[in-house]
């Protein structure tokens, strides 16, 4: 199999319907799977999905697990040799993931791609982001992308292929498989943004 695409949510059921959508009618040509973790919705989620997408592989968390979690317990079951992970937020356009595939199978040492994310508007949002320091974390990161655009790229910048950066926005990562093999899988004490100091209490 070509791809798993893997897909946490928690209480966007609407955003999720509309990202499957743009799954399954436009993402052709691909073998792909389609795996929707479910953090304990209570907006319906889970009916809408079953309902509407029985093709999806569904799986059901009674309470919230985080980011870190529900996308691993996707990728220990997942079959793709590329693992592309996506927030339920996001609509994917007709060439978007062909494009990043290619990428992949022509670059082998790169064990990450991520995409250009844009907003309903069509406008560019940040899609890339620079490893924290205290330099990043006390100024403002406008003014770094401005002053100095070769050290703290962002959407200001326009790019005529593929770039190399620090990271990329979690909203949307296509991962080669092997790499997750290679260093493992998330960092479960990660539940969204930051990392849970040590010896916190569940």
């Amino acid at each position: 199999m070509d791809l798993s695409i893997i897909i946490v949510n928690w209480n966007t059921r609407d955003l999720l319907c509309q990202c499957l959508d743009s799954l399954t009618q436009k993402v052709e040509g691909i073998e792909m799977e389609i795996l929707v973790v479910d953090n304990g919705s209570t907006d319906g989620s889970v009916a809408a999905v079953r309902g509407k997408f029985p093709g999806v592989r569904l799986i059901e968390n009674p309470v919230n697990l985080g980011f870190a979690k529900a996308n691993n317990q996707a990728l220990s079951i997942s079959k793709g040799g590329y693992l592309l992970l996506l927030n339920p937020d996001t609509q994917v356009k007709d060439e978007a993931i062909p494009p990043m595939l290619s990428f992949m199978n022509a670059h082998a040492e790169a064990g990450l791609v991520g995409a250009q994310l844009l907003n309903g508007d069509g406008s560019k949002q940040n899609s890339i982001v620079n490893f924290p320091t205290l330099v990043t974390e006390l100024l403002n990161k406008s003014l770094l992308r401005w002053l100095f655009p070769e050290k703290f790229p962002g959407k200001e910048t326009d790019y005529p292929g593929p770039v190399e950066v620090d990271s990329v926005i979690g909203a949307c990562m296509l991962v080669r498989r092997e790499a997750v093999e290679q260093v493992g899988l998330l960092d479960e004490e990660y539940f969204l943004f930051w990392r849970r100091p040590t010896g916190a209490i569940e």
